[in-house]
């Protein structure tokens, strides 16, 4: 059993936590969906367009199915379609085996966190020893906002928004102080491209 499991039985044995939440099913049912469903997309729209906001050309912020990346001219070899060697890209990083909602990634609500992950192309898996042979690099990227996950094999700039501003923002589509920490990230990620080309320079050889 994993420690989640653990947690999840403790908490379902509790019955201050059981009555809670049987007397509460209906508006809990609803409130998941709408934190799952139009609240978290109306969330991802923000956050595309802050990043589009944030980056000047020839920097490009490209849409995936549930996300966005962004990417720049020089990290995209000529000879290759899609997105590139290297980008930058927002994802939902969780800290167990559980699924969490755009909307929890986003407020660091549990055990779930919203980055702007460092993301290399299948087939150059080895950046990351190529970053550990080299902690001059790791201290410059660390020194423009990176955190460097040694055990995850991450590089990421964290992106942390804060509750009260975004319950303002979504029902008004006034989300420009609610996404001041996804333009920041946006801003360190640009501001860090000579230490990401050095990387690049090293993984390609």
């Amino acid at each position: 059993m994993t420690t989640t499991e653990q947690n999840d039985l403790a908490m379902a044995k509790d019955p201050a936590i059981t009555s809670r939440i049987v007397k509460n099913m209906a508006q809990i049912e609803l409130d998941y969906r709408l934190a799952d469903g139009l609240l978290s997309e109306w969330l991802m729209r923000m956050i595309i367009l802050s990043m589009k906001g944030a980056a000047p050309e020839p920097f490009m912020v490209e849409n995936t199915a549930w996300s966005a990346y962004l990417s720049h001219p020089d990290w995209k070899p000529t000879k290759r379609i899609g997105r590139g060697d290297v980008w930058l890209e927002i994802v939902e990083h969780a800290c167990d085996e559980q699924d969490h909602t755009w909307l929890a990634a986003a407020l660091g609500a549990g055990p779930t966190e919203l980055n702007l992950q460092l993301s290399f192309r299948e087939g150059l898996a080895h950046y990351f020893a190529k970053l550990e042979a080299d902690q001059g690099l790791a201290a410059k990227l660390r020194k423009k906002g990176f955190e460097i996950d040694v055990a995850g094999k991450r590089i990421y700039l964290p992106i942390v928004v804060k509750a009260d501003l975004l319950a303002k923002a979504l029902p008004t589509d006034d989300f420009e102080e609610a996404m001041a920490p996804v333009r920041e990230a946006v801003e360190l990620g640009i501001a860090a491209k000579p230490e990401i080309d050095q990387l690049l320079k090293l993984v390609r050889g």
